[in-house]
């Protein structure tokens, strides 16, 4: 059972509102002499994200009764590191987009290096506003934690693996096993720290010790950034350009695979409801079930765009 939509719109519009002045706000600590730098890091950061990373981990918090404002540091970090991954598999040595949110990509917009820069200073960010200890109730422990967590989660084992992995493909011909793990580096390892870092907070506590269910949140987490990209995929066949913001039928375009070219579309769809239960099931033993996490799952699911 899921929160009543009016409720879901209601959470999704306060918080998209939360995490884009917070994302206004990293910015003001820099003075008026600060490099140019600052342009191109801003252009993609402010520029339509559907902030979804943001909005699992406000309701993963929601669900474990943690305040907001615990939380707007690691959903503020999540969106930097999300936002240089995009600027750096736009250029033309990764998957070379031109256009990003409806908008030209960061290095059409300014160039090559200013987005490379761009990126990596993002990425410096997202653990500088991480690792700041604001707040009291959290513990130096959990801090530490967080910031090990999320780097791991976009290393070798992570996003930047997957990249690595993604670039390796020199034909339209893969095994969709080996398709389902660039996908799980690619996207999963990002939406993890959504699910985590929230209850590590929870776990600070003595008496919310749960060390059996991580495993279970890291499953979680990869599958739905597996589903997520897959669903990518069939947006980019059944969308347009315009709706989607950035380029339809990419891969086919250029020679790479993807599910549905794999597999075609109705075998695309009976694994993304394959893989929708097994979230289900898996929310069903946590403390997210019945919680507004349920909507966004749905919506993750559902969207066109």
């Amino acid at each position: 059972m899921s929160i009543k939509n009016s409720e879901f719109l209601k959470f999704k519009d306060e918080f998209t509102s939360r995490i884009q002045n917070n994302l206004k706000t990293v910015f003001h600590s820099y003075s008026e002499n600060t490099p140019k730098l600052l342009n191109p890091m801003k252009y993609t950061l402010l520029n339509g994200s559907k902030f979804i990373r943001s909005l699992l981990t406000y309701a993963t918090g929601s669900a474990l009764n943690i305040p907001s404002k615990l939380l707007d540091q690691p959903a503020i970090a999540i969106e930097l590191i999300h936002t240089y991954t995009l600027i750096h598999d736009d250029l033309p040595c990764m998957d070379d987009d031109d256009i990003r949110r409806g908008k030209p990509s960061c290095h059409i917009a300014f160039d090559e290096s200013s987005a490379v820069l761009a990126g990596d200073a993002l990425q410096s960010l997202a653990f500088e506003i991480l690792s700041e200890r604001k707040h009291k109730e959290i513990n130096y422990e959990t801090y530490l934690n967080w910031v090990q967590f999320l780097s791991k989660s976009i290393g070798v084992n992570g996003v930047a693996g997957g990249q690595y992995l993604d670039l390796s493909i020199n034909s339209n011909i893969v095994e969709v096993d080996f398709l389902s793990e660039i996908y799980m580096l690619k996207t999963g390892k990002l939406i993890t720290p959504c699910i985590l870092l929230p209850y590590m907070l929870y776990n600070q506590s003595s008496i919310n010790k749960i060390d059996g269910k991580f495993n279970e949140l890291i499953k979680l987490g990869e599958l739905l950034g597996l589903s997520f990209q897959i669903k990518d995929d069939l947006l980019g066949y059944t969308s347009s350009s315009k709706v989607l913001g950035k380029t339809k039928n990419k891969d086919e375009l250029r020679n790479q695979p993807n599910f549905v070219n794999i597999l075609g579309i109705d075998e695309t769809l009976k694994i993304l409801e394959k893989n929708k239960n097994n979230i289900d099931m898996i929310i069903k033993n946590t403390e997210l079930k019945n919680t507004i996490f349920n909507n966004i799952v749905n919506y993750i699911f559902t969207r066109k765009f």
